[in-house]
């Protein structure tokens, strides 16, 4: 039986561990290749969603760019013009020669209350005041004579929202 054991049973015993051996290198080198896959998988996601919202940003600069053109008005402080208080502006400050009131869809880009507009060719005025919801890309001088704001009228105009 010894000789049984030694002469044949133990050559087969060496070459099943041969054959799992060569098998765990082959799952192992499986494993590995899974890993190499995942980690690139990993790095493909991650630069995507860099891309992803980078493209978002860049969107929402579109939305909000700084420089425009807009309708440009002028109004009064009536309260046909305004509402019950003409003298107070939606930023509940006093109105006063400089202020402007803005469409509410440039309101909602970033023109907001306090921010610094440049309009061409007339100055640089501060948002203290909203317009009404059916105006949109539009912007209204405060002005304390009637005449003069009517005198101005609408125009298509440049402005530049400013970072100061």
């Amino acid at each position: 039986m010894k000789t049984f054991i030694n002469y044949a049973l133990t050559p087969v015993l060496c070459a099943a561990m041969v054959i799992l051996a060569v098998v765990a290198f082959a799952k192992q080198q499986e494993i590995d290749t899974l890993q190499h896959k995942l980690a690139l998988a990993e790095q493909t996601a991650t630069a995507r969603k860099g891309m992803v919202e980078e493209a978002r940003i860049i969107q929402r600069a579109m939305l909000t760019r700084p420089v425009r053109t807009v309708t440009v008005t002028a109004y009064n402080p009536t309260t046909e013009q305004c509402d019950s208080d003409p003298l107070i502006t939606a930023s509940m400050r006093k109105v006063r020669a400089g202020t402007i009131a803005v469409s509410r869809d440039l309101f909602d880009q970033g023109w907001v209350f306090g921010r610094k507009v440049r309009i061409e060719g007339l100055g640089i005025f501060e948002i203290n005041d909203l317009m009404n919801k059916r105006f949109t890309q539009r912007i209204d001088i405060f002005m304390w004579d009637e005449g003069q704001a009517k005198q101005f009228g609408k125009r298509n105009i440049k402005a530049a929202l400013l970072e100061i």
